[in-house]
């Protein structure tokens, strides 16, 4: 079987590898230092930040279609599956940068498990803005681009810093915008997004609550009624659907037979695997690989 699921690693640029900054019109990247088409679904090694002005297009990430509204800004981490569908008025800009330059001379790469939009697959990574607080993030675009382009000594630090400035203004936007719907107001908010950042770290060899409770000096019972509180789901759900999740993902982009992808994701039996993942979805392993296929066939 041909991987119908490419994996790219960071775009090589003119200067620099590890961060980039590409304004997009239209329906495709036309910059020639972006290496990779994108009308199929495809996942990185590193972070994209896509910025749209005009809204038109849909946007799939992992599994979930998104419309692509005007003054929004979606974020995707790595391993994350995704296809971006434009309109020929589209008008946007893409950020990428690898997980080494943000935590370089910074100690900071816990931080990007800190975010709500990124490494979580219980939150929806998008951010619709009104025009006052999108105006904001494109002053932050048109310094960062000024300063990607001026060849200037110690760029690379200034360009580190506005990016974290910019992550640091989209999590005040995210929290302001879903402060009641997420609950990002509650004091608990920060202790499950701490459970979604060990869950998105040690998902594949543990599957018990009791190990993350234990991980987080909690009882499992006080760890499930936070959980519950600000999700709506329980910690066991939240783990076996970002297990499920990868599943998916083996599956589409890689040859892993079922009981290889079991063993991967740390299931000793490759049969109770796959009726774990024909309840969560409705169709085996197999099946999900064979209706995910047929839909990207050329």
């Amino acid at each position: 079987m041909t991987d119908p699921i490419k994996t790219y690693e960071m775009p090589e640029g003119d200067a620099r590898t590890d961060f980039q900054i590409y304004e997009v019109q239209g329906k495709t990247i036309k910059n020639r230092t972006y290496p990779h088409e994108t009308d199929r679904p495809h996942r990185h090694k590193y972070y994209e930040i896509c910025v749209f002005i005009n809204g038109a297009g849909k946007h799939e990430i992992d599994f979930a279609s998104h419309n692509i509204h005007s003054r929004s800004v979606h974020f995707l981490s790595p391993g994350q599956v995704h296809l971006i569908s434009r309109e020929n008025d589209y008008h946007g800009y893409l950020m990428v940068f690898s997980r080494d330059f943000y935590a370089l001379d910074s100690f900071q790469e816990d931080f990007l498990y800190r975010l709500p939009y990124f490494n979580n697959p219980t939150l929806i990574p998008i951010l619709n803005l009104n025009e006052g607080d999108f105006t904001e993030l494109l002053e932050l675009i048109s310094a960062i681009r000024k300063e990607y382009t001026s060849g200037k000594e110690m760029a690379e630090e200034v360009l580190r810093c506005y990016l974290q400035i910019f992550l640091v203004k989209c999590k005040q936007f995210y929290i302001h915008y879903f402060a009641e719907k997420k609950k990002t107001m509650d004091p608990h908010f920060a202790l499950v997004q701490q459970f979604n950042a060990l869950v998105e770290q040690q998902f594949r060899k543990i599957h018990l609550v009791q190990d993350y409770a234990d991980m987080m000096s909690l009882s499992p019972a006080v760890l499930n009624k936070y959980v519950k509180k600000i999700t709506g789901f329980t910690a066991g759900e939240i783990i076996l659907d970002r297990l499920i999740l990868q599943a998916k993902r083996y599956l589409i982009y890689t040859d892993l037979s079922n009981k290889e992808i079991a063993y991967q994701l740390s299931y000793e039996d490759p049969s109770y695997f796959s009726r774990i993942f024909r309840k969560k979805t409705g169709l085996t392993p197999s099946g999900f690989r064979k209706a995910e296929n047929e839909k990207y066939q050329l």
